[in-house]
């Protein structure tokens, strides 16, 4: 009976259906060759990617990118089993939102132009929520926590800061309540990424203090085991163990800059490939969950090739700003 629980026989057998048509690396080899934006266009029309009647062209591509997030997340919407799997993909774009809104006092002015609607709350709800914090408009009080401080700070940047440790405090909290250990790890893993990335920015910024401020606490180690081996000597980070858990990600790079300029891209990499394991499973959450994963990833890929095209950057300076593929 327990076992019967972990079939979603809709919302997994849709999945199943969806990610046979991600693309594969041959298909992004296609792309590639393409000789400019409109020929790469033309590829991605005959294989009817944007899933419209439209064609995509020059003048509107990016705005049918748009329309595929928004089909993906209402897809998504209407069959995962859990209302927390859509909000934890949601809740990235819910952040980004929420700075607007705490940045709009200090600047004098609406940023709606700035405002992206693929979260879980409406602009108008963020502003209603940003009255009184005893109403707890967004249902979630780790999230209206976060944003009433980052409402009451001074300085723009810290809002940043704040509402970054807010958005890994509360993922953390939705990932937890998923019960899946999978998943928590992977959020664990995801935020001792950007803890890293943090690290590396503070090198390449030289500003004291930046790397506690942005440093998430919901990672595998405390703010304390992170300074007892980057404040006395720089050489020491290699002997922290996430240092070695994780270096293979960027022990490549010839150079601190390189690092800096292709940390995201390896990050994701790296988590894409964690994913794998999944298209092994074929019931349950955690198909769901990497497969729209990686349907997103996928378009982060085709608005990333397609302006490479439309800029005329090389292939291999295209390639380099890539994600992998979801396959096997």
């Amino acid at each position: 009976m327990n076992a019967l629980k972990e079939i979603f026989p809709h919302a997994n057998t849709v999945v199943c259906i969806e990610e046979s048509k991600l693309l594969k690396q041959f298909e992004y080899g296609i792309l590639y060759n393409a000789k400019g934006l409109p020929e790469t266009l033309d590829e991605l029309n005959n294989i009817n990617y944007f899933h419209t009647y439209m064609n995509a062209g020059i003048d509107n591509y990016s705005v049918m990118l748009d329309g595929l997030m928004k089909d993906t997340f209402d897809l998504m919407r209407a069959i995962v089993p859990d209302e927390t799997i859509w909000r934890i993909f949601a809740l990235y774009y819910d952040i980004h939102n929420m700075k607007l809104v705490a940045k709009e006092n200090p600047i004098g002015g609406r940023l709606n132009e700035l405002a992206l609607d693929y979260g879980s709350y409406s602009m108008r709800t963020i502003r209603s929520a940003a009255v009184r914090e005893s109403d707890n408009i967004l249902n979630n009080e780790t999230l209206t926590r976060g944003f009433f401080e980052a409402l009451r700070t001074g300085e723009m940047y810290d809002i940043d800061f704040i509402l970054d440790k807010t958005y890994f405090k509360t993922l953390k909290g939705m990932a937890e309540k998923l019960g899946k250990p999978q998943i928590t790890q992977f959020v664990t893993e995801r935020i001792d990424l950007f803890n890293f990335s943090a690290y590396f920015q503070s090198l390449a910024a030289s500003a004291k203090g930046y790397f506690s401020r942005a440093f998430s606490d919901q990672g595998s180690c405390t703010l304390e085991e992170w300074q007892s081996y980057i404040e006395e000597d720089p050489a020491a980070i290699r002997e922290f163990p996430l240092w070695q858990k994780y270096q293979l990600i960027w022990e490549n790079s010839e150079s601190r800059r390189q690092i800096f300029y292709e940390f995201d891209v390896h990050v994701d990499n790296y988590l894409i490939k964690k994913t794998i394991e999944c298209k092994l499973i074929a019931f349950g959450i955690l198909p769901i969950c990497a497969y729209f994963y990686n349907k997103f990833m996928e378009i982060k890929n085709i608005r990333i090739l397609l302006r490479g095209k439309e800029r005329n950057y090389s292939t291999d300076e295209i390639r380099k700003r890539m994600r992998i593929p979801y396959e096997l």
